[in-house]
């Protein structure tokens, strides 16, 4: 496993998702299929509102194949229990019921008899693969493998038993569930809960109260009030929440609220409430949307699987067990012949994943998907770390520009979103996306249309900002629009500057290791030093993690690997700046071996001659020695006992083994657990051990057995030492200290004492597989003879930013190579953000970088003997965000197979989207204008409060953008002075029209927490205008730039809600682009969007606009465009906007890296201590204690 080894004391039972639903397919064009793979994947809510959700452009649905994965197998058992009610007869006149069993705690007689019969009919079919295939579910619900659904059976099978207890049972399962349920109870009745409020997006402001009250009235009666008044008693215990990971006992986490999976804004929006409203009467109206949204897509999930076959099924949901990260590297070695992989199915155990050979092998007839245009790994980056999630999942996006991996985080880190980002990238994101080869779209579109409103209203009530901060990233291809082969185009670094950015993050990977930053912790005020030592402690990556990157890294980046290395391990072994960092080296150097790189460490003859010299006691036996060899040490149960409560009282420690001979001292944290027997057979080189798992884990009273790979170089040097497990330092606390001393060592023997420690080949499972290791999954290297020059990457002079991207063009036109050797001028013209055309003389070449970049700046070198060009282009894309005239090119588009793919907005099936009625109050639309406010960051904010910046300003055209957008809501819901519907977009530099929007309805996007203006775009040609029927019209001024960049925009609004196909004769592909005549500025007479969807579904407008307004005008979903949160500072007063949050060292300018504070202006941020004395000069002037 790369992830450290954690003990397993603490595990909450989530069978509730924490967020709410989205649709996964929201960025996928209509006319593709959609495999997508849901990690993590909790609750079934995003399946649901997905089916109900999805866009069609015909009367049949598009097949949506879903393979979920959860390391909880009774979240997984919970969801087929659901699907398999909903494929059953009369399943629409059950929906009540199901609700409750899916959601209540406590369950009425007959809700209970519901879940009992489906259970006693699940559980013969759980009996094999053959016997699930022959049932009636099969064609809807699939099984990865047996082992999962095994596990899942094995659920089925306790909740059934549950129905035999006899009365002493009964009445013990009953008062433990209820016990489980009153320790949350006395946990929370005292606190305002609020997770909730983000479920209502736009609307959170006015549900504090309300999700708050309702969260306490689940915990104490443990169903939800809808207000009917047939509800019946509730008086069992509901065996679903029982039975989990961690056992029978109740564990379910104690954020769990049944309606946060859903979109509460529904509720709310058309019931006029203030922002101040305190009121417990609206908590039955919300539970009711609740269960209305569960039940319609419930619905939608019975059309959709009734009366399907296996062939003709339009939704196919496949199910795994096991630990994410093991699975995505088990999808991945499909197609090596290799279906029995060696992976561990998950943390603390020793089978190995056996994905089912009909489903997963090169001759599966009917194969099951194993790359996905949809990736969505919920928070898992919160539990497994950013970096292992991308190294898992990006080989298995599939090569298309509409592909898209979904990664969010809950738990905040640093102390802003814009630090948060990169600790979590480790680096500098421009730098990182070139190397991993994804990047956040709105890091390149500088918008979101995501609201972030709940997030910072519960960051402004303080305390549950602290806790939590909901960032969901959506990441692309970085080659997105280049021509289909280019997606993977390779990129090329200097050996010197690659070795040492891989060192830099090798540092960050390891930061709560280092001493700068527990140096820097004596700097911050206390609940910033909390803060920094709480992240310290939730420690993701081990060295196998790192070793893993540079292999994926390998795959994009030509250079000279061997040097890279050499001169990586030079920095490594170098280094004093991880305290225990030098501990590692040895398993370092074992992981990159693995990973294969480098040259042997130990060759065969060098194995001969030490052999021949020196007696080896560990390898007397052997005749043949592997590079690498596997330490199996099985560690006593009475160990374990003497601490075991104190591991689970601290929460979340992991485990380190050591060798230690004399001062030489190795620490391995790439390590396999579980508990167990070990049974060991053979001699030498053919010893094996197979471990008989006690799967009652640290309930049990067995054995520790961990294993971890170790260099047989290594292991013949200290093979008179000692071998051990330990508690890693940075889990310490003072009861185990003081039972196990400073080094926290829990039990140590000699390496050749084979009571307790054997040296094998390859690690232990719990069967015989042929297997080599359980690590030697090596990502297939760069292919260093294909054609062309790869684009050249220039960093910085501190090699923490990227400079400059450099692409060479060999000119191999006969009419190119002429002019260049005739002494023709060279020159290049940006086409877009990230494209530019060399010019030739006549000839032309286009050239595609993957980050944006200033073409005007570039720099040429011409080699006209040798007949190629190099274009040096300054990188564009920075933290630093300043306002810009020209932003044409953040509206992004590409053609995928023929169809038109938005960059970074959303698709949204608008009559999926509920409208709400206006209300009679202003004050009731106060939560509207908060929301659409917070598209402006704190920078834009001081703009439009005309506070003085220093210096010649450049026209702010996204400021402007979003201030028209902010006019067309607020005037189309009345909300601060009569309803306007009618907007004419007017260049008022060019002094005419150039469209005509009419407003047909408000409506909430509610799957990304935002409002959208159901419109229609109608041009403002002449021959149309005349014949228009229309009244008053609100004329929205643009200048120049606002109007040319509402050209670019208004295609993407009308695409992302098409429901209709493109013909065969569009103008977007004749022109081959979108917008169309993209430098035409305003002029009326050309429209920037196609002909294809006009006249569609407008009989909307037919009676109110008459019959040429229907003819001529083409749906479109107009949202706000957010500011990116972890870009600027966003919902800030206006009284903290003197100063923005720097992200940059104030004496050295250096980005990228951790920052601390002035001590007592809290204002100017330094990267060390150092630059801080250099520029007190200059700060003391200005420094003043806030």
């Amino acid at each position: 496993m790369s992830h450290p080894l954690y003990w397993p004391g603490r595990i909450y039972f989530y069978p509730i998702g924490n967020t709410s639903a989205v649709c996964l397919t929201e960025e996928s064009p209509p006319e593709h299929k959609a495999d997508v793979l849901l990690l993590g994947c909790g609750d079934p809510r995003h399946v649901l509102y997905t089916v109900y959700a999805d866009m069609s452009i015909s009367n049949e649905p598009r097949k949506l194949d879903i393979t979920c994965c959860d390391v909880d197998a009774a979240v997984l058992a919970r969801n087929t229990l659901l699907f398999t009610l909903l494929v059953d007869d009369g399943a629409e006149d059950r929906l009540p019921s199901i609700w409750n069993v899916f959601y209540h705690m406590m369950l009425d007689e007959n809700s209970l008899s519901l879940l009992i019969e489906q259970c006693r009919k699940l559980v013969p079919l759980a009996e094999s693969l053959d016997s699930w295939r022959r049932g009636p579910y099969a064609h809807v619900v699939n099984m990865c493998n047996s082992d999962t659904l095994s596990e899942i059976g094995r659920f089925w099978k306790y909740w059934l038993e549950t129905s035999n207890f006899n009365v002493t049972q009964a009445k013990r399962f009953k008062e433990d569930f209820e016990n489980g349920i009153k320790k949350v109870r006395k946990r929370v009745e005292d606190s305002f809960i609020t997770t909730s409020m983000r479920s209502a997006g736009p609307l959170a402001p006015v549900t504090s109260f309300i999700v708050s009250e309702q969260f306490k009235q689940f915990w104490k009666t443990g169903v939800t009030d809808d207000g009917s008044s047939d509800t019946k008693p509730a008086n069992s215990p509901n065996p679903t929440f029982t039975f989990s990971l961690f056992g029978d006992e109740f564990a379910v986490h104690y954020g769990t609220d049944p309606i946060l999976g859903f979109h509460l804004a529904e509720a709310p929006a058309s019931s006029g409430l203030e922002l101040s409203t305190k009121t417990t009467s609206v908590i039955p109206k919300v539970v009711r949307t609740a269960r209305q949204q569960f039940s319609t897509w419930c619905k939608a999930v019975i059309r959709r699987v009734q009366n399907s076959s296996a062939s003709s099924a339009s939704l196919i949901v496949r199910m795994y067990a096991g630990e994410a990260l093991a699975f995505c590297q088990a999808l991945r070695s499909v197609h090596t012949s290799v279906v029995h992989t060696p992976i561990f199915t998950a943390p603390w155990r020793r089978s190995v994943v056996q994905l089912d050979d009909t489903l997963y092998s090169l001759s599966a007839s009917s194969p099951a998907p194993t790359s996905f245009n949809v990736i969505e790994t919920s928070n898992l980056l919160d539990h497994l770390g950013l970096h292992n999630l991308l190294i898992a999942t990006i080989p298995l996006l599939f090569d298309s520009p509409s592909s898209i991996l979904y990664t969010e985080a809950l738990l905040p880190a640093g102390d802003s979103p814009a630090q948060g980002i990169l600790d979590h990238m480790c680096g500098d994101l421009s730098t990182i996306s070139l190397l991993l080869g994804v990047v956040p779209s709105a890091y390149i579109s500088r918008f979101t249309t995501r609201s972030s409103t709940a997030e910072i209203v519960m960051g402004a009530m303080g305390q549950t900002h602290r806790s939590q901060y909901h960032e969901r990233l959506a990441w692309k291809h970085i080659n997105f629009g280049h021509p289909t082969d280019g997606l993977h185009e390779p990129i090329s670094f200097s050996e010197t500057q690659l070795a040492r950015k891989l060192f830099d993050i090798y540092l960050r990977m390891f930061s709560y290791d280092d001493l700068r930053k527990k140096n820097a912790m004596l700097f911050l005020n206390k609940p910033q030093a909390q803060q920094m030592i709480q992240s310290s402690v939730i420690i993701h990556y081990s060295r196998r993690s790192f070793a893993l990157l540079l292999a994926h890294i390998r795959t994009r980046v030509r250079s000279d690997w061997n040097r890279v290395i050499h001169d990586l391990q030079g920095l490594i072994q170098q280094d004093r700046t991880l305290i225990t960092g030098s501990n590692f080296f040895q398993e370092t150097i074992c992981q990159f071996t693995l990973a294969g790189f480098g040259p042997p460490r130990f060759s065969l003859v060098d194995l001969k001659q030490f052999r021949s010299q020196e007696d080896i006691p560990i390898f007397r036996s052997w005749g043949k020695v592997p590079e690498v060899v596997t330490i199996v040490l099985v560690v006593p149960r009475h160990v374990i006992a003497r601490v075991q409560s104190d591991l689970s009282d601290i929460g979340t420690p992991f485990f380190q083994c050591e060798i230690q001979l004399a001062s030489m001292h190795g620490a391995f944290a790439c390590i396999s657990g579980s508990f167990g027997e070990l049974e060991v057979s053979g001699e030498g080189e053919n010893k094996v051990a197979v471990v008989v798992e006690d799967r009652t884990g640290i309930n049990g009273t067995s054995p520790m057995i961990v294993s971890f790979p170790i260099l047989s170089s290594t292991l013949i040097h200290l093979s008179r030492g000692t071998v051990g497990l330990a508690i890693s330092p940075t889990s310490g606390n003072p009861p185990l200290i003081q039972k196990l001393g400073l080094q926290l060592s829990l039990f140590n023997v000699p390496l050749t004492d084979e009571r307790y420690a054997h040296i094998l080949r390859r690690a232990p499972t719990t069967g015989n597989d042929m297997i080599n290791s359980e690590y030697s999954l090596i990502p297939p290297k760069l292919d260093v003879e294909s054609q062309g020059h790869p684009i050249h990457v220039e960093m910085d002079k501190s090699n923490t930013e990227v400079q400059s991207l450099t692409a060479h063009v060999n000119i191999v036109d006969p009419v190119g190579q002429a002019s260049l050797a005739s002494g023709c001028g060279v020159t290049v013209e940006q086409l877009s953000l990230n494209k530019a055309k060399l010019h030739v003389d006549q000839y032309e070449h286009v050239i595609f970088f993957p980050l944006p970049v200033d073409v005007a700046n570039a720099k040429l070198r011409v080699a006209r003997r040798s007949k190629y060009v190099e274009v040096v282009a300054p990188v564009t894309l920075t933290l630093d965000v300043k306002g810009e005239s020209d932003i044409r090119g953040n509206f992004r588009t590409a053609f995928d197979c023929g169809v038109p793919t938005l960059w970074s907005m959303h698709r949204m099936n608008l009559d999926r989207c509920p409208s709400f009625k206006l209300s009679r109050s202003r004050k009731a639309f106060d939560w509207l204008e908060l929301h659409v406010n917070l598209m402006f960051s704190q920078r834009e904010c001081m703009s439009r409060q005309r506070i003085a910046s220093p210096g010649p300003t450049t026209p702010d055209t996204f400021k402007n953008l979003k201030d028209s957008l902010y006019t067309l809501f607020v005037t189309a819901t009345g909300s601060k002075g009569p309803t306007q519907a009618d907007f004419a977009l007017w260049d008022s530099e060019e002094k005419r029209c150039y469209a005509m929007i009419l407003v047909t309805d408000i409506r909430l996007d509610v799957g990304s927490h935002a409002v959208v203006a159901d419109s229609w775009i109608i041009p403002w040609s002449n021959d149309i205008q005349d014949n228009l029927k229309r009244g008053r019209v609100l004329s929205i001024k643009t200048d120049t730039h606002e109007s040319a960049a509402w050209r670019h925009l208004l295609p993407l609004f009308i695409e992302r809600c098409c429901t209709w196909k493109h013909k065969t004769s569009c103008e977007y592909l004749v022109h081959n682009s979108v917008p169309l005549y993209p430098r035409s500025r305003s002029d009326p007479e050309k429209a920037p969007w196609c002909s294809c969807g006009m006249g569609v579904g407008s009989e909307v407008l037919r009676e109110r606009y008459g019959d040429v307004s229907a003819k001529y005008a083409t749906r479109a979903a107009i949202s706000p465009l957010f500011a990116v949160s972890y870009m600027e500072k966003v919902g800030g007063m206006i009284d903290d906007l003197a100063e923005p949050t720097l992200t940059r060292c104030a004496a050295c300018g250096k980005g990228g890296v951790p920052l601390f504070a002035c001590s007592k202006c809290k204002r100017a941020k330094y990267c060390s201590k150092d630059c801080q004395v250099k520029d007190w000069k200059t700060h003391k002037n200005n420094c003043v204690l806030t």
